[in-house]
């Protein structure tokens, strides 16, 4: 079952005949670990000369987070109107294969395949970086044993897959002791597929690190073992956020399904320390997607509330006050896009020093999809607009993500790569410029399907990118040409 990014398009159905229906209202079912049931095909990495990375025709989709869609497992490229695909050819044509960021090492299978945290324990530095994976709300570190040197071609032609013993000579399991993935004792199935994590990713803030378990219980634990006690209770699967605030403190947003007049509503909240949550969002307003940055001294907290004729997209300022309690600052709706979908997620994108920009991959209109950047400066107004950067085509989920207190800004996405249903998809890297305009630097990665990428920037400048398939989540390194 495929879930198309433009709900809208109902309306002209029978003009657009190749416009798929879909579920996925807010407030759909919970969501469960991600993972397909069975056994996965064989999937080899390669790195061409080019420096292309590209993943096997027959990669087996992972299931969706939301439960509503556990059978959406394979993510078609939704159809939209000719011209918008036209529209986008700029965009889409203008990153060629493995131009303008050199793969430096991997790509590299690791051990389990769901959501991951990119993290590194020397913040000055930040080099080495490592993977958190969630297991049923208990944080697992994984070390990557990642060669030294660029992975070798193996003098195939650019899109060729290696032979299987090929790929696994780009690196070994992520565990530095680990055997390979045939012989791993949790590698699940007997055709070596990878144990599964569970959704959401966790989260790391100060010497904290933030899990939620299958039941939406989310726990803040001191980052090197140690049990720490629950802190929120959240809708299970969605997406949680943290960060660190002056004092030592740290805080956490959340989604929640609360009982109001209106019947049952999934809101945002937050969670300061260990203390009591606080609603995020307003009242009579809806929370489908949250995220947290550091701000200012304080923190910036985007959310969406996806619905199905409308997507508000709000933010607002968080600090503390002389008290020690959570200071919000005035709610803004920055932006209100076309029809969205419970599984529609965004990234807050950040600058060193500022300015920050919320990204959505959403409808620009009912025949055009893409990611809109919307700026934020000293402080989130009302009504701001949005630089577009369109998709040859709809994709829901569109996974993104961005790194935060660096200039310039890097941004990891996933889009269709040609106009056509079922179309094969890449994750394509780029930058935002002045203005919040993508500037795409290379598609490094194509696949059947990705559902989560994570991004972050060495001090050198160099991306770390982790991103997961049917068949698995793998980690690389790649370096920015000129």
């Amino acid at each position: 079952m495929s879930s198309p990014p433009l709900r809208a398009c109902a309306v002209v159905l029978a003009t657009l005949a190749a416009c798929r229906g879909g579920s996925g209202a807010p407030g759909a079912g919970p969501a469960p670990d991600a993972g397909a049931a069975g056994p996965s095909p064989s999937v080899a990495s390669t790195a061409s000369a080019a420096s292309a990375s590209s993943l096997d025709a027959g990669l087996a989709d992972a299931a969706a987070p939301d439960a509503a869609a556990a059978d959406a497992a394979t993510v078609d490229a939704a159809t939209v109107d000719a011209a918008a695909a036209d529209a986008a050819a700029p965009d889409a044509a203008s990153a060629a294969p493995g131009a303008g960021c050199k793969l430096r090492r991997g790509p590299l299978s690791l051990s389990l395949r769901g959501p991951a945290l990119l993290w590194t324990p020397d913040e000055a530095a930040r080099a080495d970086f490592r993977v958190i994976f969630n297991r049923d709300g208990v944080a697992q570190h994984v070390a990557p044993a990642l060669g030294g040197l660029a992975a070798p071609s193996f003098g195939l032609a650019a899109g060729a897959s290696p032979p299987r013993d090929a790929a696994q000579a780009l690196g070994a399991l992520a565990a530095p002791a680990s055997p390979p993935r045939e012989a791993a004792p949790d590698a699940g199935a007997a055709g070596g597929e990878p144990a599964r994590a569970s959704w959401p990713a966790c989260t790391v803030a100060s010497r904290f690190v933030f899990c939620m378990d299958h039941g939406g219980t989310i726990r803040r634990t001191p980052l090197w073992g140690a049990e720490g006690p629950p802190i929120g209770a959240g809708r299970r699967g969605t997406e949680i956020s943290a960060v660190s605030l002056p004092g030592g403190h740290t805080l956490l947003a959340f989604l929640s399904d609360r009982k109001t007049t209106e019947g049952v509503v999934t809101q945002a909240f937050a969670v300061l320390d260990d203390r009591p949550a606080v609603p995020l969002s307003e009242e009579g307003s809806g929370a489908t997607f949250v995220a947290l940055s550091p701000w200012k001294g304080g923190a910036l907290a985007m959310y969406i509330d996806a619905r199905s004729a409308l997507t508000p997209v709000h933010a607002r300022t968080l600090g503390l006050t002389p008290e020690g309690k959570i200071e919000l600052g005035p709610d803004a709706v920055l932006f209100v896009g076309d029809a969205g979908e419970s599984r529609m997620g965004g990234a807050l994108a950040v600058g060193a020093g500022g300015p920050a920009y919320v990204l959505l991959p959403a409808a620009r209109d009912m025949s055009a999809f893409g990611m809109a950047a919307i700026r934020i400066d000293e402080a989130p107004r009302d009504d701001m607009p949005a630089a577009w950067s369109l998709y040859p085509n709809g994709l829901s989920p569109a996974p993104i993500a961005a790194t935060r207190g660096v200039s310039p800004i890097h941004v990891a996405r996933v889009r269709p790569i040609a106009r056509e249903p079922g179309s094969r998809h890449a994750l394509e890297l780029g930058q935002l410029d002045g203005e919040g305009r993508f500037q795409p630097r290379c598609l490094a990665v194509e696949g059947k399907s990705f559902n989560h990428v994570a991004i972050e920037a060495d001090r050198d400048g160099s991306l770390w990118i982790a991103y997961t398939t049917g068949a698995g989540t793998f980690i690389e390194q790649r370096a920015l040409g000129p």
